[in-house]
């Protein structure tokens, strides 16, 4: 795939704004069934994001505390008493892009936050929870660098590979991470995909050949 081309032509077809664009990447599928076709989980981009991304740490005592130290919020479970209103988690959750829970109030924590979080895809993926005695801290490291790849019911799967702030390289080598993890996850592959596409924000779309 000709993603460094792509890219070049997509940038320069896109206005400045004042703000950072995203650069999505677009892959049309075909020969699924679209109905019975999804996916959620996460992709690590080796260029990374591009963007701060704001991690909430969950848990009991220690893992707290040692959460406080690299994630922008944390929450013991002690206070899951004060997110009855399903408002104030609203509002909570807006501004966190991950959670990094511990696993034993990952139950706790669906049913205090479950309802909000599952529509967002938000909620933690399994090889996201942290087992006991984990060092939340090592997770939330990861998660910076990581885009959430989910789709359901539909043959068009878009996702965020960085902003415009990067260069062309770094975009790249983040595109073809994404597209190569989506190939091992379709049931034939390259054979599954009709077409790849790239964006910016408010810019044109441009069809990556190869």
């Amino acid at each position: 795939m000709q993603f460094k081309k792509a890219i070049a032509e997509a940038r320069k077809g896109s206005k400045e704004r004042k703000f950072s664009q995203t650069l999505e990447l677009i892959v049309n599928l075909k020969d699924i069934d679209a109905k019975n076709f999804s996916l959620n989980d996460t992709v690590l981009l080796p260029a990374g994001r591009g963007k701060e991304q704001r991690i909430c740490v969950v848990g009991t005592g220690d893992f707290v505390v040692k959460g406080k130290k690299c994630a922008e919020k944390t929450v013991d479970v002690k206070e899951f008493d004060e997110f009855k209103n399903r408002k104030k988690v609203k509002s909570f959750v807006k501004d966190v892009d991950y959670f990094v829970v511990e696993a034993t109030v990952m139950a706790e924590f669906a049913k205090v936050f479950g309802q909000v979080l599952g529509p967002k895809g938000k909620m933690p993926l399994p090889h996201h929870i942290v087992p006991p005695g984990g060092d939340p801290c090592t997770m939330a490291g990861k998660l910076r660098k990581m885009v959430r790849v989910r789709t359901k019911k539909s043959p068009v799967i878009q996702v965020p590979v960085g902003t415009e702030k990067m260069n062309d390289e770094e975009l790249e080598k983040n595109a073809k991470a994404v597209l190569d993890f989506l190939v091992g996850k379709l049931e034939r592959g390259k054979e599954n995909i009709r077409e790849v596409l790239v964006k910016f924000s408010m810019g044109p779309v441009v069809k990556v050949n190869g």
